[in-house]
């Protein structure tokens, strides 16, 4: 392995270059998409690494890969340039080629990539004025609403009155029928 733990020669071109992304806190996805190789890639690369130095876990082997390349060279630059990403946006492939908008002109990438959107506004449902949900119905609202509430109340009772003493009325006619 070479004169000690903290010896990465061993280690391939492909994985220094995990190895640089994942000592600027890159995430394997973020790796993959820098590299253009896919994610499961990017973790048996490190995996391959882990095993090779022992088992050690993910955040060691940044520590001692960060040791070495400072020990060998503190003032060199990264092999691989670091991936920053604005907004947190992750490049997943490689990037189109942009430049011509279709008519010939140069255009911006965002000219090549947006020339045909439209704006859209969309208003939250909540964020309009809307009357107060009727919890009754408008008979019952009014100049008479006491007295029509009344009035409805006392229909229902006399409704439930009604249908019990029907239920009791014909209880005791199946009763009449089984004793009799």
């Amino acid at each position: 392995m070479g004169d000690g733990e903290d010896d990465f020669t061993f280690a391939t071109e492909k994985q220094r270059a995990v190895l640089e992304l994942l000592a600027n806190n890159r995430t394997s996805k973020e790796i993959a998409g820098a590299l253009a190789v896919s994610e499961p890639a990017i973790n048996r690369r490190i995996e391959v690494l882990r095993l090779r130095l022992g088992g050690i876990t993910r955040h060691e082997l940044v520590r001692r890969y960060r040791n070495w390349r400072d020990r060998i060279a503190p003032d060199a630059g990264s092999s691989v340039p670091c991936v920053e990403n604005d907004d947190e946006f992750i490049q997943l492939g490689a990037r189109a080629a942009f430049g011509k908008a279709g008519d010939g002109s140069d255009a911006d990438e965002t000219t090549a990539r947006f020339r045909d959107s439209i704006a859209v506004r969309v208003d939250a449902p909540w964020a309009e004025e809307m009357p107060p949900p009727r919890v009754v119905p408008g008979m019952l609202d009014g100049s008479n609403a006491m007295l029509s509430r009344g009035a409805a109340i006392a229909i229902i009772l006399l409704a439930i009155l009604a249908s019990l003493a029907v239920g009791l009325g014909v209880a005791r006619a199946l009763a009449d029928i089984v004793n009799g």
